[in-house]
Order: structure tokens, then sequence, then C-alpha cells
């Protein structure tokens, strides 16, 4: 674990007040490997209210199959299941009959309103009967309504959540669809310590799954919270990200909650510094990490405390650039926050002001960028002020819902998950509305169709794959393979499973990983029981259909 921080100008003119921005940095350390990890002790409450109906209970139900064959036997799980009554599905027991408890889930069918405060109150309870401080202990909701029944004011709710959360029970929440109540569920997950995932379309949920997981998986730090106690004179004038803060005099701490292997939380401040006369080195702050460091049998609570040093140089006439790490971060954090007041503009239907709201930090970022990031930011903010200024004919649930979580996810360390979220909205619209996956499972054509025998060549990331006598390219972030029609890759043959395995993008990888099939996925012989990364020549067979991945020069 390694914490520092980087100012946007670290040398400063004398004798004139300034305001600059503090990058404060945790960098994890690796993830656990799978025989160290903490185990996991998690309710997953699921909403089966009618809204659920159809496409969204059976990718739900595929969801939670999922997780459960990516559990192991030292984890535990409950589940429930809410409408306007609460039902418990499995009672809390180690993951050892993976069989039987996805056939339970198989079962469960919609009907009814939605209990939401009983359903979650229902997934602490049962993950307090068996907590542990040396287990992660998380309520898993997942809803596609509002709260209509049981406890629906949104504070009190945020504020059993919170309690919880003392009780050292967090919780995530994902929303389904553009019925939910997305403020709430934000500041639920917000209160609880967990992430908030918005599932913008039912297929999209077992992707959401797998990406709660992989986090709750890698585990190495719980409770992480950033403390800044400013030298006289120096004032803390906002934080630009998310993070629930509380100020006892002039220490305000951060909460930035669970620390995954290999992440970076950033929180970025803006202060005001008052002029200072002496040339050198000063302090201007004093900054506080303070976390529990978990390892398979024991947590250690460990405080790193650096000071804020600027240098007052002698004044010239030469411009100072700002530190680029921290220009990106600010500019993207600006775009966030201009989303958010956007929000609440066009929520009074004043949508002129909201559009002109998001240009403003479009235009700040400017025409002329070199940063591929920010570039991308720029003209997602423009596009969306296009969007917001035709009024209540585009400003609808699901585009406030967009908005509301690129916000959300950008101002607490997730900017990547913001332009996944964006990058498939584009697939979608470029697909129109007549197949919306189209664009996700197209055969290569012409000059792109294999024409030589294969070499292997590990090491090497394929960029397509062949089934039968089709091509497809590999150029989606995640690539799912089955029976089932919403796959990007649709093989349909009665051996193979709805959803019998993926493949996912991780920087220049992909990654093979089988879903829970019935009759599995295999590599050289072998039967698929962990992630593999794939190299040009892999050949794998889902039960008699043979998939050979290559880099556009094949033939069988």
């Amino acid at each position: 674990m390694q914490a520092n921080y980087i100012l946007d100008y670290d040398t400063l003119s004398p004798n004139k007040p300034h305001r600059i921005y503090l990058m404060a940095r945790f960098i994890a350390g690796s993830a656990p490997e799978e025989h160290t990890r903490r185990p996991l002790n998690i309710s997953l409450v699921i909403d089966r209210s009618g809204s659920m109906a159809g496409e969204k209970i059976d990718y739900t139900r595929q969801a939670a199959q999922f997780l459960v064959q990516n559990l192991s036997i030292h984890d535990t799980l409950s589940i429930v299941l809410y409408n306007d009554k609460v039902e418990t599905l499995l009672m809390p027991e180690k993951v050892q009959r993976k069989d039987v408890i996805s056939q339970r889930i198989a079962s469960i069918k919609p009907s009814g309103t939605t209990n939401l405060s009983s359903g979650w109150l229902e997934g602490c309870t049962l993950v307090k009967r068996h907590f542990d401080s040396q287990q992660v202990n998380r309520v898993i909701l997942i809803s596609d309504g509002l709260a209509n029944r049981g406890v629906t004011d949104s504070a009190q709710l945020v504020s059993m959540v919170q309690q919880k959360f003392n009780e050292r029970i967090t919780t995530t929440t994902m929303g389904l669809g553009s019925d939910f109540n997305e403020d709430l569920l934000i500041a639920m997950a917000s209160a609880g310590g967990g992430a908030f995932y918005f599932i913008e379309s039912p297929e999209v949920t077992p992707q959401i799954f797998q990406n709660e997981l992989k986090g709750l998986l890698s585990v190495v730090g719980q409770n992480l919270t950033v403390g800044i106690l400013p030298t006289r004179g120096v004032q803390v004038v906002s934080q630009l990200n998310a993070y629930p803060e509380h100020s006892d005099g002039d220490y305000t701490a951060f909460r930035m909650g669970d620390i995954f292997g290999d992440e970076v939380k950033a929180l970025v401040l803006e202060l005001d510094l008052p002029g200072y006369s002496d040339i050198g080195k000063k302090q201007i702050a004093l900054l506080r990490f303070e976390y529990d460091e978990l390892s398979q049998n024991e947590t250690h609570h460990r405080i790193i405390e650096i000071p804020v040093m600027v240098h007052i140089g002698v004044e010239t006439s030469v411009p100072l650039l700002p530190n680029p790490d921290v220009n990106q971060s600010v500019m993207l954090l600006k775009a966030a926050q201009a989303r958010k007041q956007a929000i609440k503009a066009a929520d009074t239907g004043a949508f002129q002001s909201a559009a002109q709201l998001l240009r403003d930090v479009a235009n700040e970022i400017g025409d002329h960028v070199d940063d591929e990031r920010l570039a991308e930011e720029r003209d997602a903010l423009r596009q969306q002020a296009q969007m917001i200024e035709k009024g209540a004919e585009a400003y609808n649930v699901y585009s406030r819902k967009t908005l509301s979580t690129q916000a959300f996810y950008t101002m607490t360390s997730r900017h990547q998950d913001t332009m996944m979220l964006r990058n498939r909205e584009s697939e979608r619209e470029g697909a129109g509305e007549g197949d919306k996956r189209a664009t996700q499972s197209v055969p290569a054509t012409g000059s792109h169709q294999p024409s030589m025998p294969i070499e292997k060549q590990p090491g090497m990331t394929p960029s397509y794959v062949t089934w039968r006598n089709v091509t497809f390219r590999l150029e989606n972030d995640l690539i799912r393979i089955g029976r089932s029609s919403h796959n990007e890759i649709v093989i349909p043959e009665k051996s193979v499973s709805r959803f019998h395995c993926q493949i996912k993008r991780e920087g220049d990888k992909l990654i093979l990983e089988d879903l829970g099939s019935t009759n599995g996925t295999s590599l050289a012989g072998n039967m698929l029981n962990k992630p593999h990364i794939l190299s040009v020549g892999d050949v794998i067979y889902i039960c008699d259909e043979k998939l050979v991945f290559h880099n556009g020069d094949f033939s069988e």
C-alpha cells in the first residue's frame, strides 16, 4: 500500500493568495490469490415485483447463478426475494451445493409490488447471523422499481443503511431499467460503503454482477479514510469528489470505502492559500490516510501521515503549466459536477441553463487537447448538452439516470465505468432499435476471412474467432457465447448453455471464462476452471463446437 499527493502547482509566487488543487492518492497492493483472499458473507436481495417480468428476471436469475458458480466453499451466501412480502429463498450457508442453489434461483417468479426496505433489512439480518470481522460482510440489493411498501422515506432509508455500515455491514445497490429511484440507490450505496450500479438494459446484468464480484474477491483493505488538517491561513474550499465527509473543527475526513487489489483511489481537494512572503518550502497541510489492511487471517490498522509542502519561488514571467495528472482529474471531476448541476436545473425545466453548464466545462477543456480521455469527455459533454436542450422530449427518466450515474462513477474513482456505460450506449445507438445487438457480433467479411493455417503465438492477443464457417471480430469489452439470442456470439445447439462462456477485455488482453455452463468449456483437452488469457492459436470446445482464435489468417 502506498499513499502520496500531487499538487496542480507545487511552485507558487510570493506575496499573493492562490487557489490550488491537491490530489491525495492511495495505491493498493496486489490482489490476493484465491487461497489467501478473505471469505465473503453475502446476502443477495432480489426484487421480484411484477415489473421484473420478462428479460429482467431472466437476466437477474442468470447473473445470480453466475455469482453462485464463482463463490467458493469458504464463502457464505443467503438469498432474499421481495415484492410486497419478503421470502428467504436461501438461508445462509457455505457455497457447496452450487447446483441446488442454482436450481432454486431458476424458480424465481415475479409478482406484486416493491417492499424494498423489508427485503434489504432481511438481507442485513442474515449477514448479521454469520457476521465475522475476518470476512467481507455485504448486502447486494437489486431493484427495478420505487420503494412503495414498508419504509418509503428516502432519508430514513439512508439513515438505516448508515447505521448498518456502522455495524460493519456494507451495502451495494443495483438499479435495473428506468423506473427505480437513482437518487435513493446512489445515496444508499454511498452511506453503506458499497457501490452503485446502473443496469441500463437487462442483458448487462451479468456483467455488472461480475464487476461487483471481481471487486469483492480482490479486497485488500477496508474503511479507508483520508483526512486533511490545513495549517494556519489555509482553507479547504471543497472536495471535487462525492465521498461522505465529516468535519471536526479544522480536521476533515473523507470516507472512501473498500480498497481493491491494484486500485488507485484519488481525492481532489480545492484549497485557498494566503500570500507567503518567505522564499522556500512551506507546509500547507497534513494528510492522514487511515485504513484496515487485510491479510488471510489478520487485520492491521494502518495510519500514514504526510505533510503537504509547496515551494514559494521567485516570481517569473514564464507561465507555469499545471501537473497533467491533476489537471486531468480536475477536469473530469468538474464535468461530473456539471452533470449533477445540470440535472438540478433540468428537473425544474431550465433546459437551456442545464445545457450551458455542460458546454462551459467542455469549452474549458478546449478544442486543442492532447489528452485522449479529456477529449472524449469534452465530446460527451457536448453531445449531452445537445440532448438536454431539446427539453422533455429527450430529458427523460432514462437520460437522467445516465447523467446521474456518470457523475457518481467519476466522482468515486470509477471513471472507467463511466466510459464503459457511454460505450454501451453508443453500441446500442449504432445498432438501431431493430437489432440492438447487431454491432456486437458482426461476422468478418472480405479480406478479414481467414485464409492460411494458423500457428500458435503465445502471448499474442487474437483479433478474431472462427466457429464453423463464420468469423467474428473480437472488438468489444465483453463478448458472451451461448445458446441464447442475447449473446454476442450465438451457438444454437441444445448441448450449449444459454450463457456458456464469455470473453472480457482487460487492457490489451482477452480473458476467457466459463459461466458455470452445464457441459463446460475445454481448452487443450482440459476443462476450463479458471480465467484464461487467450492467445493466437488457442482452440476451445464448447461441447462439440470448435472455436479457433486467430489474427485473421486461418483455415480449417
